[in-house]
């Protein structure tokens, strides 16, 4: 087994690359931007061939390349159902649905549709740890951009995530509280005053959040954790 977080100075965002290292195959989760030359020095580090570039999720506004690393390498890029994939990708995308199955090597990542921050939202199971994009970007609700469902995301916490192992090690597209991993049981004490009020009260409680539109573009508010 391999695993190495990738690290983005810019953006703080944060990718995964994961590889069975006997059958050296690899898939990336979530490459951040800019990040493709050390992506390709890992893969020829360890004679990975890489399978999958998987995204949790894709802005309809997102101008970042998701086929770069699928056009060096040949990996199919992967992404939800109702993933909008930005206007200038180049390679056609495999749509997965909730419980697929993602193999590589011996090793299979396990597909969770977790709508909320984005229509297309996945989150991505392998092994004791939780591949979730933004799914726990609880202030995302409040942007105001016109992708974010207060409601699915309510839906998608509670029914599907926090239905997991507690000891599930959760790891975000971005730091949350400053952290680039935290246990499931962690979280679920963090976000129980959020989510121990009625669906209805969190879509109100989350649309209450939206900024009200002004002269200027209003900024997205930092992730709640």
């Amino acid at each position: 087994m391999y695993f190495h977080p990738l690290h983005s100075p810019d953006s703080s965002q944060i990718g995964y690359l994961l590889a069975d290292l006997d059958e050296q195959e690899a898939v990336v989760i979530d490459p951040p931007p800019r990040q493709t030359e050390l992506i390709l020095a890992l893969l020829t580090e360890r004679s990975l061939r890489l399978c999958h570039v998987l995204r949790t999720h894709v802005h309809q506004v997102d101008a970042a390349d998701c086929s770069a690393l699928c056009d060096c390498t040949s990996a199919q890029l992967v992404v939800g159902e109702a993933a909008a994939l930005p206007r200038g990708c180049s390679r056609e995308a495999m749509r997965v649905a909730h419980g697929a199955p993602l193999v590589f090597g011996n090793e299979v990542v396990r597909v969770l549709s977790t709508p909320g921050h984005t229509p297309g939202c996945l989150s991505y199971l392998w092994r004791d740890r939780l591949f979730c994009g933004d799914a726990f970007d609880v202030g995302s609700c409040c942007a105001g951009d016109g992708e974010a469902d207060p409601g699915a995301l309510f839906d998608t916490l509670t029914r599907r995530l926090f239905t997991l192992p507690e000891q599930t090690l959760v790891f975000p597209a971005h730091p949350i509280k400053g952290r680039h991993v935290a246990t499931l049981g962690e979280l679920r004490a963090r976000y129980a005053p959020r989510l121990q009020q009625s669906r209805d009260g969190f879509i109100t409680d989350m649309m209450q959040r939206r900024p009200r539109p002004t002269a200027s573009r209003i900024a997205a508010p930092a992730a709640e954790g």
